[in-house]
């Protein structure tokens, strides 16, 4: 069972705010901040993270989609969630496989994951001109699915796709946080057939939800006053040294 001090929630509360703020502003990053703070700091178990990273981002993206989904480009959620569910499965069962007998790899594998989400999001930071055709889409859709069942983060390649069109920012957000939140049913729902978090672990994660309404309502709040574009490069920065102290531990353990 979890020893549940003031320290552990406080560090929970801390690290949930952020993602929290940085998904609300940008349209991504709930799920890669929550799970290499969480892994790196060992708050908790990666498949109970994987959890609360589901559960919580699905609270976080319905309540902006709901209030934004006139912006929503329906064609193109489409064909993102016709290869992600599918391969969201194939994650799941690898996760479970893994954080039961290569925990190290996984965390590994976790930190590379990162890295390269780091580097595809820098590459696509350049909009174009046009619409790019339903394959990328469909490309697209299906990484982000088995990143979202693996570690339950699943914005990178979608971030990657969705930034680089020629579409408004609450377009893009808009379409980001649908995706994220149909994901998020189908994740937590396959979710109840593997490692469930312990009661005290299900005990943190009900007592998070406050904490993450309040503080997506304030981050709403910021969106006409603050420039995404900072935000973007804020939360890959911080991506991206979490990628790296991951890979340096989790190989150190290897090797």
């Amino acid at each position: 069972m979890l020893s549940i001090s003031l320290e552990l929630i406080l560090l929970m509360a801390l690290c949930l705010g952020i993602a929290t703020i940085m998904q609300t502003l940008s349209g991504f990053g709930f799920g890669l901040l929550v799970v290499a703070s969480f892994t790196l700091l060992d708050v908790l178990p990666l498949t109970a993270t994987t959890f609360l990273v589901s559960l919580l981002g699905l609270v976080n993206s319905t309540i902006v989609v709901i209030k934004n989904r006139n912006a929503v480009k329906i064609p193109e959620l489409k064909l993102m969630l016709y290869t992600g569910i599918p391969l969201m499965l194939l994650g799941f069962v690898l996760l479970e496989y893994m954080s039961a007998h290569l925990t190290q790899l996984l965390n590994f594998i976790l930190g590379i994951s990162i890295l390269l989400c780091c580097g595809l999001m820098l590459v696509g930071s350049e909009k174009v001109n046009k619409e790019s055709g339903r394959s990328s889409f469909l490309i697209a859709g299906g990484l982000s699915g088995l990143l979202g069942g693996l570690f339950s983060t699943s914005g990178p390649p979608l971030v990657f796709q969705c930034y680089k069109q020629s579409w408004s920012i609450e377009a893009i957000r808009s379409t980001l946080l649908a995706v994220y939140t149909i994901s998020g049913l189908v994740r937590v729902g396959i979710a109840t057939f593997g490692t469930l978090p312990e009661p005290d672990i299900m005990f943190l994660i009900a007592a998070a939800i406050p904490l993450v309404l309040l503080v997506t309502h304030f981050a709403r709040k910021l969106t006409d006053y603050v420039d995404a574009k900072w935000v973007y490069i804020i939360a890959i920065t911080l991506l991206g040294l979490s990628g790296v102290s991951l890979v340096a531990a989790s190989a150190a353990s290897i090797l």
